[in-house]
């Protein structure tokens, strides 16, 4: 049977990291060597063991899964992957952002490293990849991404 009403089954768009949609994702495991904030770009590291926030002429290889609901009444600093811990790693799939900018949808998706923001100027390309929405500066936004 088709899901024919999405909010019985997906909540709604309140974090970076977090997928907007079950169909079709793909996500791989790596451990981490540096803080990784859940909905950030990823690359890997020299050595190709594990995974760090994208860098000036880094290569995305995907966005990190946010898997945490936030603790708000400690306010513990709790969206992100801490160091040496395993990461779900967005291959493949629809997946909310934070938007660095204006940005349309259909546009081709970059990143900008100084930022860790999704924009359409960004110095890094986020390869196989889309918006699907349009956004201004710090809303969610939501992507497509296609990794091998």
């Amino acid at each position: 049977m088709p899901i024919t009403n999405y909010p019985d089954y997906m909540q709604p768009a309140g974090k970076a990291g977090q997928l907007s949609s079950y169909q079709d994702y793909l996500a791989d495991t790596y451990p981490v060597e540096s803080k990784v904030t859940f909905g950030a770009a990823v690359q890997l590291n020299a050595t190709g063991t594990a995974i760090k926030p994208i860098a000036t002429g880094g290569t995305v290889i995907g966005i990190a899964l946010a898997q945490n609901i936030h603790d708000y009444v400690e306010k513990k600093d709790d969206q992100n992957y801490p160091v040496g811990e395993p990461a779900a790693i967005v291959k493949r799939g629809r997946i909310f952002v934070v938007a660095g900018g204006d940005v349309i949808n259909g546009q081709a998706v970059k990143v900008d490293p100084a930022t860790q923001k999704f924009t359409v100027d960004g110095s890094v390309e986020v390869k196989n990849a889309v918006f699907k929405a349009n956004a201004s500066a710090d809303q969610l936004v939501e992507i497509e991404i296609n990794l091998p």
